[in-house]
C-alpha cells in the first residue's frame, strides 16, 4: 500500500485537470441528440418525465452554470466560499466546483451531475426549469432554494436568483448561506449513509457492561475486547487496501489532565502491541483543543501516523483523552484512505460522529 500522501498542486493546475477529467467522463457517456442546448433541455426534462438517469459525478463535486461574464466577476469569492480546505493528511477542498457556461455543448451531460448550482436572473431557462421542479410560481430576487431530482436520480440542484444589475454584489451576499446549506446536506447525507446498517445497541451495551462508557457505533463495524481495558472498533469494509476506519480505546485510572506529551507517550506505548503493523506518529503542532461531550471532559490532539514498513501506508489520526468519573479514556482514532481522488472528509466526518457520541455510563 502505498503512502497517503501527495505533492501539492497548484490551485489552477488542479482545476484544469479535475475539469479535463470531467469532461471526459461526461463526453463518454451517449450524447443527447440535440441540435442544441436549449432543445438538449427539453430532451434531457422529457427523460425525467418517463425515468431519470442516474446522477453522475461525486456528491462533492459541484457543476457552477454561469454567464462567462458573471464567472470572470465571482470566480475567486465562489472557490473561497465553497471551497473550503480542511485537513485530512494535507489540505483538502471540502467541496469542488467546475465552472460550465449555460451555451457551453456539454452543458447537457453536465446537469445529470450529483451537484448543480445554476447562477441566473429570473426568466432564465434553466432557473424556470428548476422553478418548476419546485412547484414555484414565481422567483424573487435574491434568493437561493434547494430542489431534488431535476435532471437525474439522486442529484440536488442549486437555483441561486440573482437580482438583475447587481448580479455579482447579490451573488456574494448570499455565498455564505449557500455554503452553509451545502455543507449541512452533505454531512446530513453522508451520516445517513454511515448508519444504513443501523446502530449497534448490543456494542453500547457491552461497552457501558465492561468499560464504563458508551459509543453510537453503526452495525458494519467490528469490535474486539482485549486485556488492559482495551476495546478496538474497526471498518475495514469494502477492501482494506483501500479503506479502514479504527478506533482503539482504553479506560484507565482517572486523571484530572492530560498534557500532549502524556497522551504522545501513551499512543507509543500502543501502537506496536495492539496494531497488526507496529506505526509512528506526528501530532500537528498547535492541534490540541479542549473538548467537552455531556460531562466528559478531556483534550483533542490530531495528526498523521505512519506503518513502520519498508512500504509504508500512513492517514490522519485524531486523538483523544477524556475523564469520566471513575476513570479516564484515551482515545485513538485513524483513517485510511490512500486514493488521492477520493475525498476523505465523508470518513473523517463518519469518524468525527462516532468519537463525539462518547458518554459516560455513570456521569
Amino acid at each position: 500500500m502505498a503512502p497517503d500522501s501527495q505533492a501539492p498542486t497548484r490551485p489552477s493546475s488542479t482545476r484544469r485537470l479535475r475539469r479535463s477529467a470531467i469532461l471526459a467522463a461526461t463526453l463518454g457517456r451517449p450524447r443527447l441528440r440535440t441540435a442544441a442546448v436549449l432543445g438538449g433541455l427539453a430532451a434531457t426534462s422529457a427523460l425525467a418525465g418517463c425515468g431519470r438517469p442516474t446522477a453522475m459525478g461525486e456528491e462533492n463535486s459541484l457543476i457552477v452554470v454561469a454567464d462567462p461574464g458573471l464567472w470572470r466577476q465571482v470566480e475567486q469569492d465562489t472557490y473561497d466560499a465553497l471551497e473550503p480546505t480542511l485537513f485530512t493528511t494535507r489540505d483538502e477542498k471540502k467541496f469542488n466546483v467546475t465552472h460550465v457556461a449555460p451555451d457551453a455543448p456539454e452543458l447537457e451531460q453536465l446537469l445529470l451531475w450529483h451537484q448543480v448550482v445554476v447562477l441566473a436572473t429570473p426568466g432564465d431557462p434553466l432557473l424556470d426549469r428548476i422553478a418548476d421542479a419546485a412547484g414555484r410560481d414565481s422567483l424573487s430576487p435574491p434568493e437561493f432554494f434547494r430542489v431534488p431530482n431535476v435532471w437525474a436520480t439522486g442529484q440536488a440542484v442549486t437555483a441561486v436568483v440573482l437580482e438583475p444589475g447587481r448580479e455579482a454584489a447579490s451573488l456574494r451576499e448570499m455565498l455564505p448561506g449557500i455554503a452553509s446549506a451545502l455543507d449541512a446536506e452533505y454531512r446530513a447525507w453522508a451520516l445517513e449513509r454511515m448508519f444504513v446498517s443501523g446502530v449497534d445497541s448490543a456494542l453500547a451495551e457491552a461497552l457501558a457492561d465492561s468499560l464504563g462508557f458508551t459509543l453510537r457505533v453503526p452495525r458494519v463495524y467490528q469490535h474486539v475486547f482485549r486485556e488492559g481495558g482495551i476495546v478496538l472498533i474497526r471498518n475495514d469494509n469494502p477492501d482494506p487496501a483501500e479503506l479502514i476506519r479504527s478506533i482503539l480505546v482504553q479506560r484507565r485510572p482517572p486523571q484530572d489532565s492530560v498534557t500532549t506529551f502524556e497522551f504522545a507517550a501513551w499512543r507509543s506505548d500502543i501502537d506496536s502491541v495492539q496494531y497488526n503493523v507496529p506505526q509512528s506518529f506526528e501530532l500537528a503542532p498547535g492541534s490540541r483543543r479542549p473538548i467537552s461531550l455531556d460531562g466528559a471532559t478531556g483534550i483533542e490532539v490530531r495528526g498523521t501516523w505512519r506503518d513502520e514498513a519498508a512500504y509504508p501506508a500512513g492517514g490522519l489520526l485524531i486523538g483523544r483523552a477524556l475523564r469520566c468519573p471513575d476513570a479516564s479514556y484515551f482515545i485513538d482514532a485513524w483513517l485510511y484512505s490512500p486514493n488521492p481522488r477520493r475525498s476523505k472528509w465523508q470518513f473523517l466526518m463518519q469518524l468525527e460522529e462516532i468519537l463525539d457520541s462518547f458518554r459516560c455510563a455513570n456521569p
